[in-house]
């Protein structure tokens, strides 16, 4: 006899990118568990994340959760081929896309995964997890309006969000911080790295293009090692030192001050994203990382480093830098130490506003909890339960079954014919369809759409360059240009998947090619990789959350060589 009663609701916790997201949902996950009425998965493609999570679980006290290690040959071999922790992302969510389907509602800390809607997961309500706290323009994504429902943290943001119009009434909730629940449950509180008393700086660059690794890393670690009177810790985001390449690049440098007695250096560990290191801190050395929030749970010195001489002081994006003094480089790193312990009391005012403003009081992951229950419940009704089964209901361990076999013997090609093709063989529509194929059609329809401009009297070019405006208006961070190159127009474009800039230059033996840069995820990393659309050639690499491409009528190896030496100076 069919049941009358209305089935729980499915709700996965969706763990797509480096395990410090599992710190932005796990405490929600298991508050949401333990309420009647709601079956609470979570999904990840990495069986590291997922002993991960079920430690999170146990030291949070436990909770009816079913982890699913959402695993085939396909993603297995492109997890071992890039070196990093996880599968890439956009493999994974065409792998999973059907199977993520079945669920009511996908939770998720990142907006990467929106990208399933383009994919026919069309069921689930989206829910967006709060990922950090900060200032940048990346945390007030466009993406964000794509979620049925978001959460964040305090006040600034809801208000951001709101005059962005990212967020609309009745769909989002201010919940406070559930990391802080996650991070105290599972870090070991009487962890120390030094056999010593002396305060100890914590340098926290961040992977984008605005940090400040590249040009002052060795500075401060030279600076740091020659003197007595202070301890170092060097823990770069995690994303900075995720995968094979980034590893081998740094390496040499890193490792001629591993064993050092005052200076430890953080590779990628746990203790870089629990918590642990902004704990013991004396003092905060940064960039544009939001972790300086978790810092300031208890307010202490600050020093930030502008080594690309951003004018921020009326920036939105850097209100964090008005809670310490900003430095333009690390050239004189131990006297500013000096200064920022003797000096706090002027700024710590400003840091408890700051906090005050940033994090709901006494909010977190019940409150998350109750919000997306209460969201979920005022949406529409949830299929019955027909014939004792319940509708929709996920097979566990088994999200890859219809594509397994394919996927297992396509696995076995990777060596030769390199993950892009491989995964396109294996599931009809790999990354390239995904989401680099729309951003490389918008790369040379911008660039055409330009040599138009050029080509009419009606139309007037902007020949001004200037990267800061640039990244002012857009968030996008733009290179330096070689000093030969000239300048011939500089576009700002929408677009669905975002705002495009592009810029057309002229080399000095007259070829005509385009820059353009826009947020959004592809099959590249920092570096370039080659297309062809017609007779334009496209070379296009990221770094960070952004991705660049030059575009032109250039023979391949000369546009890859050109698009090398931009990238390195993105």
């Amino acid at each position: 006899m069919a049941s009358n009663s209305i089935r729980p609701v499915q709700i996965c916790f969706f763990f797509n990118a480096q395990r410090h997201q599992l710190l932005h949902g796990m405490a929600t996950a298991v508050r949401l568990a333990r309420m009647p009425g709601h079956d609470v998965y979570v999904v990840s493609p990495a069986q590291g994340h997922i002993d991960y999570a079920q430690e999170l679980a146990g030291k949070l006290g436990g909770a009816p959760i079913t982890f699913v290690h959402a695993r085939s040959g396909l993603l297995a071999a492109g997890m071992k081929r890039s070196g990093k922790v996880i599968p890439p992302k956009l493999m994974s969510l065409a792998v999973l896309a059907r199977w993520l389907n079945r669920f009511d509602a996908i939770a998720l800390p990142e907006r990467t995964s929106t990208l399933l809607l383009k994919m026919g997961v069309t069921h689930p309500r989206f829910i967006h997890l709060d990922h950090g706290a900060g200032d940048r323009a990346a945390g007030f994504d466009k993406r964000i309006r794509l979620f049925d429902f978001v959460l964040m943290a305090g006040a600034k943001h809801r208000e951001r969000l709101m005059a962005e119009r990212l967020i609309a009434p009745q769909r989002h909730a201010v919940v406070g911080y559930p990391k802080f629940e996650a991070a105290d449950a599972i870090r070991d509180p009487n962890w120390r790295p030094f056999a010593n008393d002396l305060p100890t700086v914590l340098y926290n660059p961040h992977f984008s293009t605005l940090g400040s690794w590249r040009p002052c890393v060795e500075q401060v670690l030279e600076a740091f090692a020659a003197q007595d009177r202070y301890n170092l810790i060097l823990a770069p985001h995690v994303r900075l030192l995720d995968g094979k390449e980034a590893q081998t690049r740094w390496a040499p440098l890193l490792d001629r001050f591993e064993g050092h007695p005052r200076i430890h250096i953080d590779r990628g560990s746990d203790r870089a994203i629990d918590m642990t290191h902004t704990t013991i801190a004396d003092l905060y050395l940064g960039d544009v990382s939001s972790q300086v929030y978790e810092y300031l749970r208890t307010p202490r010195p600050c020093l930030f480093l502008n080594p690309h001489h951003v004018d921020w002081a009326g920036d939105e994006n850097y209100g964090h830098w008005h809670y310490g003094e900003v430095l333009d480089g690390a050239g004189d790193i131990i006297a500013a130490v000096d200064r920022a312990f003797a000096e706090h009391g002027r700024y710590r005012p400003v840091q408890e506003r700051g906090m005050a403003h940033t994090f709901l009081p006494g909010g977190g992951a019940e409150t998350a909890a109750a919000a997306i229950a209460g969201y979920m419940a005022k949406a529409a009704p949830l299929p019955k339960l027909v014939r004792g089964r319940r509708d929709r209901r996920p097979q566990v361990h088994k999200p890859g079954v219809s594509i397994g076999s394919i996927a297992r013997r396509a696995a076995l090609l990777l060596p030769i014919v390199g993950a892009s093709a491989l995964f396109y063989n294996a599931v009809g529509s790999g990354p390239t369809e995904a989401a680099t194929s729309p951003f490389l059609d918008r790369v040379v329809a911008s660039h055409r759409t330009t040599l138009l401009r050029q080509d009419m009297r009606s139309q007037s070019p902007s020949t001004a360059y200037d990267p800061e405006d640039i990244r002012r208006a857009t968030g996008i961070p733009m290179p330096n240009l070689p000093d030969t190159w000239e300048v011939g127009d500089t576009q700002l474009y929408p677009s669905t998947l975002g705002d495009i800039v592009q810029v057309m230059v002229r080399t000095p033996r007259g070829q005509r090619l385009s820059l353009v840069a826009m947020r959004v995820e592809t099959n590249a990393e920092a570096q370039p990789l080659l297309e062809q659309r017609d007779a334009e050639h496209i070379a296009y690499w990221e770094d960070g959350d952004f991705a660049y491409a030059l575009v032109g009528e250039l023979p391949s190896p000369e546009l890859l060589s050109l698009a090398a030496g931009l990238s390195k100076l993105t």
